[in-house]
C-alpha cells in the first residue's frame, strides 16, 4: 500500500471506534441527561485538543427537539473551557509598581510628621517647629528608615 498524506484517506483508515471523542460521544448519546457525563464529554475533549469535535457534535444536536437545550449547555462548556485556555498567563508584579509601593510608606510617614508639626507649631504657638531646617530633617530621617525590612501585607 503507498504511502499517501491525504487526509480523506488517512481518516478512512481509522475507524471511528479508535477516536477516543467518537467513543466518548456515542457512550454519551447513550447517556444524554447525566451531567457527569457531560463533562467528562467536554474535558476529554480540552484534553486531546479536539474542542472543535465537541462543539460540532454538540451543534447537530441543536435542531432537535429532545437533545437541543442540553446541546445548547454542551456548546456553552465547549466555549468557557475554550476561552480558560484563551486567557493570558498570571504575570508578576510590574517592576514601576514594585518601586512605587516601596516609596508609597515612607512618604506617607514624611508627609504625616510634616503635617503632625505644622499642626503642633500652630497650636503651640511655636512658629521654631515649622522652620524648613525642621521640617526637611523630620522627612529626612522618616525616609531614612529601612522601610523594606519591614515585612508588611505578607510579602
Amino acid at each position: 500500500m503507498p504511502v499517501t498524506s491525504d487526509p480523506a484517506t488517512l481518516r478512512s483508515l481509522v475507524s471511528d471506534a479508535d477516536d477516543p471523542i467518537e467513543t466518548a460521544w456515542s457512550a454519551l448519546l447513550n447517556d444524554w441527561e447525566s451531567d457527569d457525563r457531560h463533562r467528562a464529554f467536554v474535558a476529554l475533549a480540552a484534553s486531546l485538543q479536539r474542542l472543535p469535535d465537541a462543539a460540532r457534535h454538540y451543534r447537530a444536536g441543536l435542531d432537535d427537539a429532545a437533545r437541543g437545550a442540553r446541546s445548547k449547555a454542551g456548546i456553552d462548556a465547549v466555549l468557557r473551557v475554550a476561552y480558560l485556555a484563551l486567557s493570558p498567563p498570571p504575570r508578576g508584579e510590574h517592576e514601576i509598581t514594585r518601586r512605587a509601593k516601596a516609596w508609597l510608606l515612607p512618604m506617607s510617614v514624611a508627609m504625616a510628621l510634616v503635617v503632625t508639626t505644622l499642626l503642633t507649631s500652630q497650636a503651640l504657638h511655636r512658629p521654631a517647629l515649622s522652620s524648613p531646617w525642621v521640617l526637611a530633617a523630620e522627612s529626612l530621617a522618616a525616609l531614612l528608615i529601612p522601610w523594606h525590612r519591614l515585612r508588611l501585607g505578607g510579602e
